[in-house]
């Protein structure tokens, strides 16, 4: 079966936080919790991405691109969950499978390494395999609730698109791992999808605070099992809530936005219900930031921001993702 990941993966990327339990509404919701740091239940295989070793001098930004072996080992192509181990310097990892295109690890090729090709890979039969928290150093886990995962179709490869920044003082030497767990395909009960919700219409002044709200209707219940927003270094604060229905307004998400210390990862368990009973709804969603600059802060890299929550939702075509742009919101399903 063809995995047609959505467009979801445009914007990877990366980070997130602590999710609070929310009192509003006709019944309590569940709440967001940090991920357990261990393989999932019903492990029976699974592979590997050592990247190579960079080298970064202090205050140098890079953004190398890699592609390597997709090797699995076991009997599944479903993946319950992931494992990173890095030290400090990772800004972020988009980390994705495609259809193979050689043997070995190689660099990516001209316009490999862009936002566009990256959709394209998933689009076209890959999976959004690996988002980690902003500036993450030590360890980051995924681990989907038991009978969750999300499969690969055959003959792929992993490309890795990567954003490394040395904020410190000292030489950096920057070689992330990363691990997925492979699960049994006959206790696998919810196939997962990626999604995206990003906002582009950023525009913070100088030595000051600015909060940006984006807002998309779906048309279908979107159930979500896992969130990580992506800030940069002056974000304060990122939330989610229900846009139409009974719960209109009520905040389901909360999180200090950024925060390289602690994992930010979040799990709903059961699933967080954006349909609100099965009626097709939406999402707003906000990220609020403390400009310490004195110059005016747009969408970007470097000193620039960005607001984007990703993570994984069910059934996947209702794995909705949308993307903000001048007061408006493209939906985009997971699936076809």
């Amino acid at each position: 079966m063809t995995r047609r990941g959505a467009l979801a993966t445009v914007v990877l990327l990366v980070g997130a936080c602590s999710g609070a339990p929310a009192t509003m509404g006709p019944d309590p919701l569940p709440e967001g919790k940090p991920v357990d740091a261990r393989p999932p239940d019903n492990t029976v295989g699974g592979f590997r991405a050592d990247l190579p070793e960079a080298v970064l001098m202090p205050g140098a930004e890079t953004t190398p691109c890699w592609i390597l072996p997709l090797d699995v080992s076991g009997p599944s192509r479903f993946v319950g969950g992931a494992h990173l181990t890095v030290g400090k310097g990772l800004h972020h990892g988009n980390i994705v499978a495609r259809k193979k295109s050689g043997d070995g690890v190689r660099r990516c090729g001209p316009g490999e390494s862009s936002s566009a090709e990256l959709a394209l890979d998933v689009v076209n039969g890959g999976a959004v395999l690996f988002a980690s928290t902003t500036q993450i150093s030590g360890e980051e886990w995924q681990r989907f609730p038991t009978g969750m995962a999300f499969a690969l179709d055959p003959d792929l490869e992993i490309v890795a698109r990567m954003h490394y920044l040395n904020a410190g003082t000292q030489p950096l030497t920057i070689a992330p791992k990363y691990e997925w767990f492979t699960v049994d395909a006959a206790a696998v009960t919810t196939e997962l999808a990626p999604f995206a919700w990003d906002f582009y219409d950023i525009d913070i002044p100088p030595l000051g605070e600015a909060t940006a709200r984006g807002q998309c209707f779906f048309d279908g219940p979107m159930h979500v099992v896992t969130i990580m927003p992506h800030m940069h270094r002056m974000g304060i604060g990122a939330a989610a809530g229900f846009l139409g229905g009974p719960r209109d307004g009520q905040r389901w998400f909360d999180s200090p936005g950024y925060d390289p210390e602690s994992g930010l990862i979040r799990q709903f368990e059961p699933a967080l219900d954006l349909g609100q009973d099965s009626v097709g709804r939406g999402v707003w969603f906000s990220c609020t930031w403390q400009n310490q600059l004195d110059k005016r802060l747009s969408y970007g890299l470097g000193d620039d921001e960005m607001c984007t929550m990703f993570g994984y939702a069910y059934p996947p075509s209702y794995a909705y993702s949308g993307f903000v742009r001048n007061g408006a919101c493209a939906v985009i399903p997971a699936r076809p």
